[in-house]
């Protein structure tokens, strides 16, 4: 199980987790926790919610939806668990646990994680797999590339909301977006011409400047054409 943490003063953490057999990435600063989690793959990760950037887990929760997020606070603070928990962490661990309980409850959070990535997005008759992006329509596969599958996750797991293009490149992709870059669009034209081809019920809608999002429902007759790009 691999893990990232972004804490500092987790030593303790840290030797608990390795000695339980997992594989942990320490990162002393948010950049460079998210600039490492654009290329490689984490089961949980451990952060300090730090005052000096008080919307790492806002950020985490918005690109990383599934992954487990677990907390990390040095003393034992009733109020402040109950802060993270309902903000959207998964777990909250303190310096007060032994090692066995840390390891326990990182392996639950991981746990869970891989129940949450495992379950299929249900759209009317579309159905999604996460992580793989597989999909089917009226319990027939979508013959779409291994790139349209993950755009079409990645809208479909925010339905009804604008995703950013550079949020879509850096989910299907894995690192940042380059000025100008027109990979999304492309996809998301193929991806288009894909569910029109399949009489899937279900509509990708430009937000100019922005990005795309997913509409759960048909068009009307009259409605006017849709935007490719």
């Amino acid at each position: 199980m691999r893990i990232l943490v972004l804490a500092e003063d987790a030593d303790r953490l840290c030797s608990a987790l390795g000695a339980g057999g997992c594989e942990v990435t320490v990162k002393n600063h948010s950049g460079e926790a998210e600039h490492l989690l654009l290329c490689e793959r984490f089961d949980v990760i451990v952060f300090h919610p730090r005052s000096d950037d008080p919307y790492f887990l806002t950020r985490m929760l918005r690109d990383y939806p599934g992954r487990p997020l677990v907390a990390w606070l040095r003393s034992s603070s009733s109020t402040r668990v109950s802060e993270l928990l309902d903000a959207g962490a998964d777990e909250v661990l303190d310096g007060t646990m032994d090692d066995r309980e840390l390891l326990a409850r990182v392996r639950n959070a991981a746990r869970h994680g891989r129940r949450h990535a495992s379950q299929a997005i249900e759209l009317g008759e579309l159905k999604i797999f996460s992580p793989s992006g597989k999909a089917s329509w009226h319990g027939e596969p979508l013959p779409l590339t291994k790139r349209e599958r993950g755009v079409l996750l990645a809208l479909a797991e925010t339905v009804g909301e604008t995703v950013p293009r550079e949020i879509i490149y850096r989910k299907v992709w894995g690192y940042s977006m380059v000025r100008g870059d027109r990979s999304v669009d492309v996809n998301v034209k193929r991806l288009r011409d894909k569910l029109t081809q399949a009489d899937v019920d279900l509509r990708i809608r430009t937000t100019p400047g922005v990005g795309y999002r997913l509409i759960a429902q048909a068009a009307k007759p009259d409605e006017a054409p849709v935007a490719i790009l």
